[in-house]
């Protein structure tokens, strides 16, 4: 049975709290002989080592509050319970206890206790315990006790939600703080490290990779394998699971920046099959992703600490066949696949052929700049990527041309280095990737016609000269930069009244080209210096006004279309919402004027519904400090939201927008007044009172109790009779409780009692934040509804409603009492009977009411209430708080001696 089994628990706790505490004496009472006090530490010892960690949790949690246990014991006992996570299993079984009695995170349910969710609160207390090492105990000791536990909840090998638990245990409490999630410190050193080490083991130097022991016969010849292929997909799969549970961008950069070249060596596999993919590629491409997407918003040239995704993608396309590590300062490794098609590293001698250029393979770079092709498509659909592609492909083409013949850098192309060690195989990778791109990316390739046309005249210009013999330029770039040019000038946006000065420049160098005769490029300068002189007579001059278009404009629509696509695209991780988030909150604080505003709202209430509480929480924060711009729109829209006529919202959205209003009302409480206020009032007496009806949700609960009532009856006709209950429930506390939460729910398509509760509760608080900005009337009718809540709704499911209720009167109170010490005249208030019978209703309360908490409520404002009927009879200051009279020893009068002009008059008096 279960209350038998209950009964048991609490006597097998008793037990081990009395074993504990007489043990414990034996083993620590320093009255006792020493060999009295050996023999009982190891008694006590062996107590705590055979006892279950869910067991000694309570039990010492207990015994080590203070005045629990004697003062010389209750240290010994602390050190125990602080133990108990290292133990196997410790770190799930200490997440469940905190969360079991953490008020935030309990919920009943039909008398049966279920975490339906863990709140922010209840998080925060489990990360302050497991991420702070206990008192005696080495930081990194600790840290790598407990990071296989926390990798394996990660992994969802633990009950539900503890792998969201251990990400944010990871993420925040561990790797948040600079003291352990610096690099080199303890917490990375226990976290980081070894998935880095397993993904490129040159990262982390001073490892000593051995061989296992276990091998009886060696194999000559085999490779020494440095990272096995179990331990690399692991790791792979630790990180994904860690950068897409936890939010935070910069987490996210930090891990992936190092292992930019490794993760692209194994998303571009060639030789993946079905495991491969699933286990290894896929990972890594996902986290590529997420690389890139993050660093979209990084502007002008990369730094140490930040980098673009300019700067990630070019990373990959200078090092698109990497394959390991060859260089001989770090460690040589390289990847390789075994029969299954896992992935493993294998160590190589630093003189390993992996980049010479005398043994090009063909196959693996067609294979390679395929799958970065592929790549880049998976951005097609990020608003301004074509800038990255076009960024990309003009730094190609300039790297490219510059090595066929000595040139001029440009200022414009100062952000790329040209390299010294251009191989055959690197000319043959840029020419293939180029040639892909104008393939894939036909209209993305140009987006600033100014640094194309001053490539190209520079590689003709280059060119004729060479006709004269000042330099040599090889005829390959030449045809390249004919198409260049004619991409320019077909294109529809292009106007060449902007770069007259590089035309004419093209121009003189083609009329060059076409002089020479050569075959092919003669005819195709001739066409286009014929289309140049085409293009010149029919364009027509633009006006300033076209053009004079500011640029703020232009970047600011593109951070906003980047933040819609990773707010709305299915699949974004929590990163990368957070992110686009940012973007938003950056464009609100710059009060960018392409934001558009009940757009914005649109958006914004839909993150409310969103699972992750990172998401809404931030979503909660960036509608407050919109607010701050606009506050009465913003708050015009919420109300009508939490309202919610159409029922369009779920419960927990509702609540969120409840919660939003009660901060921007405490944000802006200036802006509380007017028709803002009374629309703001009226919905919230509204919802608290027992007029809202809720036709669809009364449809669904009318479709889930027949839904219930054919299982029931179909449950019945199995056992041919009443189903027989197999647990006796008989526990008085749970029962009540699971009355009290259903009663919550709505009924009949009334308003559910938690909305009416949080109305109630805004509507206090913002009666207290700016009174002044109400009517009497409304004041009035918030206060009937409260003494009728208090008066009429007296179930015990109706408890938080009354205290809610108590809760307002309590703050009108608060909000008369501002209001006197501020000088300001009301116009209403509590007076004569009215202030009589609020008295005797909350005397009644106060002896009668069914709930602790509200009695303790009405207690509170009776007092409160005679407190300011005392202030109330004394007047209020007539002089100025700083206004002084005569000082003490001297007969002097302030003021006394001002002349007509303000000056004051001299004055000299003896003083003895």
């Amino acid at each position: 049975m279960e209350a038998t089994g209950k009964g048991k628990d609490k006597e097998n706790k008793t037990s081990l709290v009395d074993d504990i505490l007489k043990y414990g004496n034996l083993a620590f009472d320093p009255n006792l002989a020493d060999e009295s006090r050996q023999q009982g530490l190891e008694a006590f010892t062996t107590l705590i080592n055979g006892s279950r960690t869910l067991a000694l949790l309570p039990a010492l949690n207990l015994l080590a509050q203070p005045g629990r246990t004697q003062p010389w014991l209750r240290p010994q006992l602390m050190s125990k319970l602080a133990l108990l996570p290292l133990r196997a299993r410790g770190v799930q079984d200490t997440i469940e206890f905190i969360l079991s009695v953490h008020p935030s995170s309990r919920r009943i349910d039909g008398g049966n206790e279920k975490r339906s969710g863990i709140s922010h609160e209840a998080l925060n207390a489990v990360s302050r315990l497991l991420s702070s090492p206990p008192n005696g105990i080495e930081p990194g000791k600790w840290f790598f006790g407990i990071a296989p536990q926390l990798f394996a909840l990660l992994q969802g090998e633990g009950e539900v939600e503890m792998d969201r638990v251990a990400a944010f245990v990871i993420g925040f409490g561990i790797l948040g703080r600079k003291k352990y999630g610096a690099p080199h410190a303890p917490g990375w050193k226990a976290f980081v490290e070894p998935m880095l080490q397993c993904i490129d083991p040159s990262l982390v130097p001073g490892i000593s990779w051995k061989s296992p022991v276990d091998e009886s016969i060696v194999t000559l010849g085999a490779p020494k394998i440095l990272v096995e292929s179990l331990d690399l997909a692991r790791a792979l799969r630790n990180l994904l699971a860690l950068l897409t549970s936890h939010p935070h961008p910069s987490l996210a950069k930090r891990l992936l920046r190092p292992i930019v070249l490794p993760l692209w060596a194994i998303a571009s596999w060639p030789r993946a099959n079905e495991s491969t993919e699933s286990r290894y590629c896929k990972p890594s491409r996902e986290m590529l992703k997420i690389l890139v997407q993050l660093s979209s918003s990084s502007k002008g040239p990369s730094t140490i600490n930040e980098s673009s995704s300019f700067d990630v993608l070019f990373t990959i396309l200078q090092n698109i066949t990497f394959n390991g590590r060859s260089d001989e300062r770090m460690m040589c490794w390289k990847y390789n696949t075994d029969s299954s098609g896992g992935l493993y590293v294998e160590d190589i001698k630093c003189d390993n052929e992996l980049r010479n250029a005398s043994d090009i393979n063909i196959t693996q770079i067609e294979n390679a700049t395929e799958r970065f092709i592929s790549f880049l498509g998976l951005f097609e659909s990020t608003p301004d990527f074509s800038t990255e592609i076009s960024s990309l492909f003009m730094s190609l083409c300039t790297k490219w041309m510059s090595s066929q013949g000595a040139r001029k850098e440009t200022s414009v192309l100062t952000r790329i280095k040209p390299e010294d060690d251009d191989t055959m195989e690197r000319k043959i990778i840029e020419a293939k990737i180029m040639q892909k791109f104008m393939n894939a990316f036909p209209d993305k390739l140009v987006s600033n016609s100014t640094q194309v046309l001053d490539l190209v005249d520079q590689v003709l210009s280059d060119f004729a000269a060479s006709r004269r013999g000042q330099q040599h330029v090889a005829d390959d770039a030449i045809p390249i930069a004919l198409s260049l040019l004619n991409i320019v000038l077909t294109s529809p946006s292009f106007r060449g009244s902007t770069d007259t000065s590089n035309l004419e420049s093209i121009q003189v160098s083609l009329k060059s080209i076409h002089r020479m005769n050569y075959d092919g490029i003669s005819t195709t300068a001739h066409n286009l210096l014929l289309l140049l002189r085409f293009r010149g007579t029919i364009e027509e001059p633009e006006t300033d006004s076209v053009t004079s278009s500011t640029d703020q404009p232009v970047e600011d629509r593109k951070s906003y279309n980047l933040a819609l696509s990773y707010l709305t695209t299915i699949d974004s991780p929590p990163p990368v919402r957070v992110q686009g988030l940012a973007l938003l909150s950056n464009l609100v604080q710059a009060n960018s004027p392409i934001l558009d505003i009940p757009a914005l709202l649109v958006l914004y209430s839909s993150l409310l519904l969103d699972e992750d509480e990172y998401i809404y929480l931030r979503a909660i924060q960036c509608i407050v400090q919109l607010s701050q711009r606009h506050p009465k729109s913003v708050m015009k829209d919420i109300i009508e939201r939490y309202v919610d006529s159409n029922e369009d919202y779920q419960l927990d959205q509702r609540l969120r927008l409840g919660e939003t209003l009660l901060q921007i009302i405490q944000n802006n409480p200036k802006a509380f007044n007017g028709e803002t206020a009374r629309s703001i009032v009226e919905g919230t007496l509204f919802i608290a009172s027992r007029r809202g009806r809720r036709p669809k949700d009364e449809q669904q609960q009318q479709k889930a109790l027949e839904t219930k009532q054919r299982e029931y009856a179909q449950a019945d006709e199995a056992w041919d009779g009443e189903v027989p209950q197999l647990f006796d429930e008989d526990n008085e506390d749970e029962e009540m409780l699971a009355q009290i939460v259903s009663g919550w729910e709505s009924k009949r398509g009334e308003e559910d009692v938690r909305v009416r509760a949080s109305a109630l509760s805004i509507l206090g608080e913002v009666m207290e934040a700016n009174i002044s900005g109400m009517s009497s009337t409304l004041v009035s009718k918030a206060i009937d509804t409260s003494i009728h809540i208090l008066t009429l709704e007296l179930s015990p499911s109706r408890g938080i409603l009354r205290r809610a209720a108590i809760l307002l009167i309590m703050h009108f109170v608060k909000a008369l009492d501002t209001a006197r010490s501020e000088g300001k005249k009301l116009g209403f208030g509590f007076v004569g009977q009215s202030l009589a019978d609020v008295k005797r209703i909350l005397a009644y309360v106060e002896e009668a009411d069914g709930d602790g908490l509200v009695r303790q409520h009405a207690k509170d404002v009776i007092g409160g209430l005679t407190d300011w009927e005392v202030n109330s009879l004394i007047p209020p200051e007539v002089l100025h708080p700083s206004e002084v009279g005569e000082l003490r020893g001297l007969h002097v009068r302030p003021g006394n001696g001002i002349e007509e002009g303000g000056r004051m008059k001299p004055r000299i008096e003896e003083v003895e």
